[in-house]
Order: structure tokens, then sequence, then C-alpha cells
């Protein structure tokens, strides 16, 4: 799968080289093979992982004219990036077959992204990516203060590394449209929230498998040191590390 620097013209053959090979899953229904429905899981998500890649590259002739996309676009094809980027780093992992627990905190944040996205292109509302934009800039507004304060205590004098952080703050803000003065420095989450977005895409069910138990692997909660970092002796009650990896999806053994 090619993984262009620069957006290229959408003609047929460009498409393509940007497509993984189709997977053949014909007998598929049939088959009880573990290891070969993982073979062709494991193929599935190249190839899905390569649409997604693809996607983010589309310019209609709106954007075409313009030499690129407007703000809104440019936040729902920045999430079809940042998909496609993860997606391949599972796929890098999942090819050794036993990275499961990393695989997981990955694959929330990869859900996280594309019901945000879902939920952008659905509400079709300015308001929502105003809040996602201006929402997301309260740790730098904290960091501006934190840093302002540092200078008011030296008198004015500004180490090289926060002159660094401020021009990091300053770009960021400028690109966004949004003075970090004005930024809250802290926010509820844009839209309501996951749980909010999710029920608003009639599918707040999800919420605990999407958001809530992959959200273990991301913290380090009890429940990921106990499933997957800890052994536990149940006749001592007593524990010892667990350094080996869990089985997941994975890539044929001959790859």
């Amino acid at each position: 799968m090619m993984y262009p620097e620069e957006m290229t013209e959408g003609t047929p053959e460009a498409l393509e080289k940007m497509l993984s090979p189709r997977v053949d899953t014909s007998g598929i229904a049939g088959e009880i093979d573990e290891e070969k429905l993982n073979v062709i899981v494991f193929e599935l998500y190249k190839e899905a992982m390569s649409v997604v890649n693809l996607a983010a590259h589309i310019l209609d002739e709106a954007s075409t004219a313009r030499g690129g996309w407007n703000r809104n676009q440019a936040i729902c094809a920045g999430l079809l990036v940042r998909i496609s980027k993860f997606m391949l780093v599972v796929v890098q992992l999942s090819a050794k077959g036993d990275r499961a627990e990393v695989v997981s905190a990955l694959n929330r944040s990869i859900m996280e992204s594309a019901i945000n996205l879902e939920f952008l292109i659905r509400a079709s509302d300015d308001k929502y990516f105003d809040q996602f934009v201006e929402f997301s800039l309260g740790p730098e507004r904290e960091l501006y203060d934190l840093i302002q304060a540092n200078v008011a205590a030296r008198n004015g004098e500004v180490l090289p590394i926060e002159r660094r952080m401020l021009e990091s703050i300053g770009d960021v803000c400028c690109a966004s449209g949004v003075k970090i003065e004005d930024a809250a420095r802290r926010h509820g989450d844009w839209g309501g929230g996951l749980r909010s977005r999710l029920k608003a895409l009639n599918r707040e069910e999800q919420y605990v498998s999407m958001q809530r138990i992959p959200s273990h692997a991301v913290h380090g909660t009890w429940v990921d040191l106990y499933k997957n970092h800890l052994e536990h002796n149940v006749e001592t009650d007593t524990y010892s590390p667990e350094p080996r990896f869990s089985p997941g999806m994975h890539a044929s053994s001959d790859r």
C-alpha cells in the first residue's frame, strides 16, 4: 500500500496504487480453523486500512481549486489520517501475533476518532467543529499561563525552551483562529462528551464496549494489570509479573 507524501491525482490508476489487494473471502462462512480465520481477519484489516488512507487523500473540485481543504474538511481528513496511522501500527504489532494489550489501547483511540468523524459529518454543524478546535486548546492555555507566571517571577526573563513552547502555542492558535488568552483553561468535552455523541448516532449502547472497557488498556487500571500484566496465584493469593504478551489478530506464520 502506498502512503503518498502529497495528494495525488484521482485517476483510477493512482487510486488503485493506494489500495491493498482485494482479500478473497470465498469459503470463509464454513471455516472453523481459528488460525485461518485470524489470517483472513488480518488481511481484511489491512484492506480496510488502505481504504481509510485513500479516503484521507481525496480532494473535491472546490478543494482542488483552493489548493487544499478548508478547516472543517481538514478536521475530517485529519481524523482519517490519524486512524490510518494507528491502523498501520496495529498491523505492524499484530504481525507478531501476541501484542493484544498494546493493540487494545490503540484500538480505543481508533474507535474514538472514528466516532468523532461520523458525528461531525452527520451533525454537519459548524458549532461542533468550533468546539472540537476550541476545547482542545485548554492544555495549551494552562501551559501558557504557567510559562507567563514563571517569566514574571524572573522579572521578564524568557528561557529558550519557554520561547519555543510559546512559539508552538502561537502556531496552533494562529491556525485555529483563536487567541490563547480567549481559550478556556478547562472545558467540558465537546459535543456533550463521547456518550452523547454516540447517542446522537443511535449507538449509545456501544459506549461501554468502545470506550469504557478499552480504557483499562489506555490508563493501566487494576483490571488491565490483573488481566494482562500480573499472574495471580489463587492458592496463595499472591501475584508475580506476567511479561508475556496476550495473543491477538496476526498474520500467517509463513510471512
